[in-house]
């Protein structure tokens, strides 16, 4: 999927299909995602629906209870040190440490 080429709208209710998809694959009915993400019915029902009345606090709830927040790394990576960037730091950091000594 080009998620660049879809609306906010059609990448909210995207997003909010696939939550729905994991919560029905784990067995859970909305109640009781709700209750263990801690939002209100109407909440998730708006997440799940792409409404975009929600937060991204409610979002990241939503994630933590389907136990999906560790796969926030695949979603938006820290940013990759490029090789010329990595050479760069290696060469900056010291091989050995000197300590001047006392001329008398």
């Amino acid at each position: 999927m080009n998620w660049e080429l879809l609306t906010d709208d059609a990448v909210l209710t995207e997003i909010g299909q696939r939550l729905a998809r994991q919560r029905i694959n784990r067995k859970l009915t909305q109640n009781e995602l709700a209750e263990q993400a801690g939002l209100s019915l109407r909440t998730l029902q708006r997440l799940e629906t792409g409404e975009t009345s929600t937060s991204l606090s409610s979002f990241l709830r939503v994630c933590r209870a389907l136990k999906l927040l560790n796969r926030i790394d695949t979603l938006l990576p820290k940013d990759l040190i490029s090789p010329l960037q990595q050479i760069k730091l290696q060469e900056s950091q010291p091989q050995r440490v000197r300590h001047k000594t006392k001329s008398s």
